[in-house]
């Protein structure tokens, strides 16, 4: 088992090898959805932009295409920013939600 810390919410949890950051905050019942999107999000998808998170320390892939489009205008400004959606979890991370 893989440890994920939060920062925002002060908590650490664990998460499986290749699971994504999102399946292992809900399995954990920690929430990364900020406001409203808690139940209006895309489940997953990666079309909602509401799972936005900043890896602040360890390993992930590089981003994926639904990454690249969905989160093009923000890249711009914030090139670490990543969907917890779409992160697999490869290592042991530092995460930090609602950016």
């Amino acid at each position: 088992m893989l440890e994920l810390q939060f920062t925002k919410q002060n908590r650490t949890i664990k998460a499986e090898p290749g699971e994504t950051i999102r399946e292992a905050a809900i399995r954990s019942k920690l929430s990364i959805y900020p406001h409203i999107f808690k139940i209006l999000n895309c489940r997953g998808r990666g079309l909602c932009q509401s799972c936005t998170i900043k890896i602040v320390s360890g390993h992930a892939e590089p981003k994926n295409e639904i990454e690249n489009q969905q989160l093009a205008k923000k890249l711009k400004k914030n090139p670490e920013l990543r969907l917890a959606c779409q992160v697999k979890v490869l290592d042991n991370m530092t995460v930090e939600t609602h950016v």
